[in-house]
């Protein structure tokens, strides 16, 4: 079964499945309104996410080649990958008009 995932066919169909899927989330995004001061918040807070997921997973990387646990690493992805569909949700949404 793990043969599969060394595949460059089902790795490229992945990444192909993962854009539609993301595009998908997207349009369902623009359907949606927020406030001006809540998209402001998230977008400061995406700065500050930037330092400190890269800060989590060179963690992760510590612990990789310390005693080859990959789960700090995958936290800090999961983490981030969970903050870039917040983010994605707020930059797609339309601005309330007040």
């Amino acid at each position: 079964m793990v043969e599969i995932f060394n595949n460059n066919l089902v790795a490229f169909l992945t990444v192909i499945l993962g854009i539609f899927i993301f595009l998908k989330y997207c349009t369902w995004a623009k359907k949606f309104q927020l406030s001006a001061g809540v998209k402001k918040v998230i977008y400061i807070l995406t700065g500050v996410g930037l330092v400190g997921f890269n800060v989590y997973y060179s963690l992760g990387n510590k612990a990789i080649s310390a005693s080859g646990d990959y789960s700090v690493a995958t936290c800090a992805m999961v983490a981030a990958l969970v903050w870039v569909f917040i983010f994605a949700f707020a930059l797609m949404a339309e601005t309330k008009s007040e």
